[in-house]
């Protein structure tokens, strides 16, 4: 794609992971920026249960499940249709470009769990270059606070049985918990083969941990390569709690979840995850939690 044109930015994220911090940090600091936040979202006009067939009604012919990047995108993703990707890529792209030009943005930060889900490829390809965030949280902890919502694993993730997954495993062998871990392992595979086939330049690394220091989402940021004000610390934007959920507390038995899980991955697509290569879940939660 050529033409006076936005930058943009894409997360490669689980979800989970800090993203309604981090698009605080692009709406506060960034300027001629344009942050979406898992866009588009639905805001019912009409109230109580009209609003709620209001919503279902827009999402399924307005700002559809396809445009957000989940519903048909996830199967044609398991069937490998290239064609009904491209075509829905195309349709997201066209949507954020129209949202750019209203707000006048020459930047957009699509800061969404859903960008890696299915149109990450065809949507790089389509605008040509991109930037990548890879916004990480610790597995567990991203597992945990999944866990305490009871959402349908399914509404947002393809099966872990597809075959044109970077980690391909039978869902009939996992666990609730287990499933949550496949797709923050096949998130970072995504982005990394995402960030291989087309050469992207520049790839910056954000822990959900980087958000409470100032200097270093400082740092994060030029090494974007995007002009920022001073960066100060904001307020975590915690969603769990406001939506009515608790703390994301580690307990000993997520712990020995994940350590069954790990020994499903073979040794090869394990050495990929960098991460996890001197990660020790047990220093890091049981041991942190006694030393606090």
């Amino acid at each position: 794609m050529t033409g006076d044109m936005p930058r943009f930015i894409f997360t490669v994220s689980t979800g989970r992971s800090g993203q309604a911090s981090l698009t605080g940090f692009f709406e506060r600091f960034v300027p001629d920026c344009l942050a979406l936040f898992e866009e588009p979202q639905i805001n019912p006009i009409l109230p109580g249960p009209a609003g709620n067939l209001e919503r279902r009604f827009r999402r399924r012919f307005i700002e559809t499940h396809e445009l957000l990047g989940r519903g048909r995108v996830l199967t044609a993703f398991d069937n490998g249709d290239e064609a009904a990707l491209e075509q829905m890529a195309q349709a997201r792209v066209d949507w954020m470009l129209r949202q750019a030009a209203r707000h006048k943005a020459a930047l957009v930060a699509d800061i969404s769990k859903h960008f890696v889900h299915g149109l990450h490829r065809h949507t790089i390809r389509i605008l040509g270059d991109a930037t990548l965030i890879h916004l990480i949280r610790d597995p567990i902890q991203n597992m945990r606070s999944y866990l305490n919502r009871s959402k349908n694993f399914y509404l947002d993730n393809n099966s872990p049985g597809s075959r044109f997954n970077q980690l391909t495993l039978d869902p009939e062998d996992l666990g609730a918990g287990e499933l949550y871990l496949w797709s923050w392992c096949e998130t970072y595979l995504r982005g990394d083969a995402l960030a291989a086939e087309y050469d992207l330049p520049r790839v910056v690394e954000i822990r959900t941990e980087d958000m409470n220091n100032a200097e270093t989402m400082s740092r994060h940021f030029s090494a974007l390569g995007i002009t920022h004000n001073r960066i100060e610390a904001l307020p975590p934007r915690n969603t769990n709690i406001a939506s009515g959920f608790g703390n994301t507390a580690v307990s000993i038995d997520d712990i020995e979840v994940f350590e069954r899980f790990i020994d499903r991955i073979p040794s090869t697509t394990l050495d990929r995850i960098r991460f996890l290569a001197d990660y020790d879940p047990r220093e890091r939660h049981i041991l942190a939690a006694r030393s606090a």
